[in-house]
């Protein structure tokens, strides 16, 4: 019998409570456009009324509050007072209210900039293993891969201006607006890119920094050294950073596989056992620890779905021959015998 898609399954599926036909009945029913659209509205709903990530920084803000009305010193060690002379103990009264005003200012200046933060910036963030789809004021789109997040001003945004901040890594689609104003998406890693409407990834790891652009163009600002430099990037430019922040451009004819992961795919072309032990580490927060060093080398090819971690381990275990277990966060993988 084959299974209707409906709007409590898809509400299951968004829980994490669906089964595996389920989940393959939904993958089917998603391959058409308008089942898309109307899965992305579905999950925006759900998203609001399940937010996967709540900023604290109120709860912080009045413990802050609530330490200073009941003493500060009760958060700290009492220090050692060393014995003498009277005289040389007191305070000038004046000296006194100047110490306790400066005290005051100072933590008033500490609170405001802490609740400013979060009064003028709206953050999204993603745990390992989840993905999210976030739309923004102006009608763009922004999917955030695992362990990332994205900040977008609370006010003024796509009036005054289209500036967000990324750190990990996430697929951008950027729409066009009447006035050419530019979208800029600013980075942790010394560049940024500069867009008017396209389509493109970007991804801030530490060991894969990289941009793609699928559609359109884009004009990425970055630093070598401590010269700025420019380049305007075309459809299917691939640019990477190596460690020393040196910049290599080439062409791939699929930009699209780079984000294959907002479809719970990972495609792997000759890519290294190691490689995907930085996979494993960036996107669940999981160690793959390989136990022969020729072993770290094998390569492994073909695009494979999951939607967990150990789904993924599982698959490419029976592909690739291998064997692993798993203790606590860490994945022990050897070749099987």
């Amino acid at each position: 019998m084959k299974i209707q898609v409906s709007k409590e399954l898809l509400l299951t599926y968004f829980a994490g409570r669906a089964t595996a036909l389920q989940k393959q009945a939904i993958d089917e029913w998603a391959k058409d456009e308008d089942s898309r659209e109307l899965f992305y509205m579905h999950l925006a709903a759900w998203e609001r009324q399940n937010p996967q990530f709540i900023a604290d920084d109120r709860n912080a803000l009045e413990r802050h509050q609530q330490r200073m009305q009941n003493g500060v010193t009760r958060e700290y060690i009492t220090p050692t007072v060393v014995e003498e002379e009277p005289a040389a103990r007191l305070l000038h009264p004046g000296w006194l209210r100047w110490m306790i005003a400066a005290s005051i200012a100072t933590i008033l200046l500490l609170s405001g900039l802490f609740f400013n933060d979060y009064a003028l910036y709206r953050t999204y963030h993603t745990n390992f293993g989840q993905t999210r789809l976030i739309k923004l004021p102006d009608g763009s789109r922004v999917t955030l891969n695992a362990n990332s997040t994205l900040r977008v001003p609370r006010f003024g945004f796509g009036t005054k201006s289209r500036k967000v901040s990324l750190v990990g890594e996430a697929d951008f689609s950027i729409r066009h607006l009447p006035d050419h104003q530019r979208f800029i998406v600013a980075t942790d890693k010394d560049f940024e890119i500069v867009v008017l409407g396209t389509e493109f990834m970007v991804s801030t790891r530490e060991r894969t920094k990289k941009v793609v652009l699928n559609t359109g163009r884009v004009q990425l600002v970055y630093k070598e050294g401590k010269a700025s430099k420019q380049l305007t990037m075309k459809p299917g430019n691939l640019v990477t950073f190596d460690t020393k922040g040196r910049v290599r451009l080439k062409h791939t004819s699929h930009p699209e596989t780079f984000t294959s992961w907002k479809e719970h795919r990972f495609v792997f072309d000759r890519t290294t056992l190691e490689e995907i032990g930085n996979l494993f580490e960036e996107n669940y927060g999981l160690e793959l620890q390989i136990t022969d060093k020729a072993l770290a080398h094998w390569t492994i090819s073909g695009a494979f779905r999951a939607y967990t971690a150990e789904e993924l381990m599982e698959t490419l275990a029976t592909a690739s021959n291998l064997t692993y277990t798993v203790q606590g966060k860490t994945i022990i993988v050897s070749q099987s015998h």
